[in-house]
């Protein structure tokens, strides 16, 4: 079923019960009134209002004059006027009206071309006014017994939002792949203001028909049942989450220049943000053996493996780790309230997987970043005992102490946590423990 057909059916479904008693269906519009106060006037010698249909008098004035450019793969505006549901949407937005008498504030169509006669405007008008544009019913059954975020919530914003709302240049600066955005807006207001076009926010989708009654429903029910803590999301020592753990990890290894970043994206992969990953990556949720992720981070020829050579390949950890966040569902999932032991502190079990997870890809192989290594203790203490500020520091670089360049690189910086523990290290006296 055309998605569009079902969004009519909740916002016009009462006006249809009031009226439909002088209302007619649109396929069969008629008008028996020729002239009846039509500005400009009809011309009722040369211009016969008095059997006015959609298939017999509008769709062929569009078909002359509009459709050349409103339909095929590409249609103008994403206009397409072979849908009745596309014509629809417009005649009913005030658009097609006012588009073909050349009114401000609308693009004068036909473009580039002159303006439909004052009979074929009267026409259209006539059937515009005269139609109640009601759609047949969605009988898609809405179903609200489980709403999540990643199951629910994120693919309507994924078939609708975040085509505008994404990598890499999200307007207005709103990315709805970044689950703090989302929940900001839903905490704000503004997300229901938005999609249910309420007075002071800005409609959305911008320029398209809106969400649906059953998907507005469900993003209203995952806001209200939800919790959004000021504190921040509980981390759960059993659970993989993609913003935390992930996604530091793909960026380290994966998706740097001349590989899976989207300038280069190498074998059409980017692996820079969840959007991308599930876009490019070829993964399962819940089935790992079926995500080509699963394969290539297992692949034992070096020549096939990724990371490729020179650079190292994944550690034992590093693989389960992507291997339970597929089978765990593949979610955008993150938490910032983490069980943080900064006493109990070892380089081998503590510091050193923060490095390989954050900053390993970018300082391991051949050319490592700034030409600093930082693949074994002696590396990491050598960084470690710059002071920060200046040029090398490792506690300058993830603090981003001014003088240091800010790392991880184009990543988020690493949780206080995290932070807490390297310092703590150092100021032990970087012991290889």
């Amino acid at each position: 079923m055309n998605k569009f057909l079902s969004h009519f059916v909740l916002f016009f479904l009462f006006g249809f019960l009031v009226f439909n008693s002088c209302k007619h269906s649109p396929q069969d519009i008629t008008r028996d009134d020729p002239g009846n106060g039509i500005d400009p006037p009809i011309d009722t010698i040369l211009c016969d209002s008095t059997f006015v249909t959609y298939p017999g008098t509008v769709y062929p004035i569009l078909d002359a004059y509009c459709i050349s450019c409103h339909s095929g793969q590409t249609p103008a505006g994403a206009l397409d006027f072979n849908d009745y549901g596309d014509v629809a949407y417009v005649a009913e937005s005030g658009q097609l009206s006012g588009s073909i008498k050349f009114e401000d504030g609308y693009s004068s169509m036909p473009k580039d071309g002159n303006k439909l006669s004052n009979c074929e405007i009267a026409l259209i008008e006539i059937w515009v006014n005269d139609t109640t544009f009601i759609t047949p019913p969605d009988t898609t059954e809405c179903d609200t017994s489980f709403i999540t975020y990643p199951g629910t919530v994120y693919p309507i914003f994924e078939a609708n939002c975040i085509t505008c709302h994404g990598p890499p240049t999200p307007q207005g600066g709103l990315d709805l792949t970044n689950y703090e955005n989302v929940t900001f807006m839903a905490q704000s207001g503004a997300l229901m203001g938005s999609i249910k076009h309420l007075s002071g926010y800005e409609p959305m989708p911008n320029d398209a028909p809106p969400l649906t009654g059953c998907e507005i429903l469900q993003i209203q029910m995952w806001i209200n049942d939800t919790t959004f803590d000021p504190g921040g999301i509980p981390c759960d020592p059993d659970t993989v989450y993609f913003q935390n753990d992930i996604l530091p990890l793909f960026k380290s290894g994966c998706g740097i220049s001349s590989c899976h970043d989207p300038q280069t994206a190498e074998s059409e992969v980017i692996l820079t943000s969840y959007y991308y990953v599930m876009q490019t990556a070829d993964v399962v949720p819940g089935e790992p053996w079926e995500s080509d992720i699963i394969e290539v981070i297992n692949e034992t020829d070096p020549d096939d493996r990724m990371p490729p050579l020179p650079a190292n390949p994944l550690t034992q950890d590093q693989k389960d780790m992507i291997y339970t966040w597929i089978l765990q569902g593949a979610l955008n999932n993150f938490c910032d309230q983490e069980d943080c032991d900064s006493v109990n502190v070892s380089f081998s079990e503590t510091v050193f997987p923060i490095i390989q997870n954050n900053c390993y890809g970018c300082h391991s192989g051949t050319d490592p970043g700034g030409g600093i290594y930082l693949t074994n203790h002696s590396q990491v203490s050598a960084a470690g005992a710059i002071s920060p500020g200046n040029t090398g520091s490792l506690l300058g670089a993830i603090t981003w102490t001014s003088g240091n360049i800010p790392m991880p690189e184009n990543g988020q910086q690493l949780s206080d946590c995290k932070i807490a523990q390297i310092r703590k290290w150092i100021n032990d006296g970087m012991p290889d423990n």
